[in-house]
């Protein structure tokens, strides 16, 4: 019996980065965060100081879900913060991070037209990272 295929991993979360103090962004906008770090601190992974302060929102979705529904989970949370974003883009960078694992197959994404329209309202960038990942053998039949 074959091994099950890769199957795409992919998911997306909203990232704040620049200088300060990562908890002016949490008051400006009124939520927490679920990874930050502010420029200064240190990285517990590496020991060094990181160079820039970071402020992301996870959609709360898990990896086997689409894009777009990373997405539409994200602006359901970030379109009543729309003056909100709009004043710390004056000071941050603000985007999407989109991160896709997929097999060597290919992969493509399509991104509508609702989708850019509804960052560009935020002031977002997105930034895409894709994988693809060997898919070890699993056209063989391993008993």
């Amino acid at each position: 019996m074959a091994s099950p295929p890769l199957t795409n991993r992919e998911y997306a979360y909203f990232r704040i980065i620049g200088q300060g103090d990562h908890s002016i962004i949490s008051k400006k906008l009124n939520i927490s965060s679920t990874n930050e770090w502010s420029a200064g601190d240190i990285n517990p992974r590496t020991k060094r100081a990181y160079k820039f302060t970071s402020w992301q929102l996870e959609s709360g979705l898990d990896d086997t879900h689409s894009i777009d529904e990373h997405f539409e989970k994200l602006f359901s949370i970030l379109q009543p913060l729309e003056a909100e974003l709009n004043e710390l883009s004056a000071s941050y960078d603000l985007y999407l991070q989109c991160v896709g694992y997929f097999p060597p197959s290919g992969h493509g994404i399509h991104l509508d037209k609702a989708i850019i329209q509804k960052a560009a309202k935020l002031g977002l960038s997105i930034d895409m990272d894709f994988y693809y990942v060997d898919d070890h053998g699993h056209d063989l039949d391993y008993h």
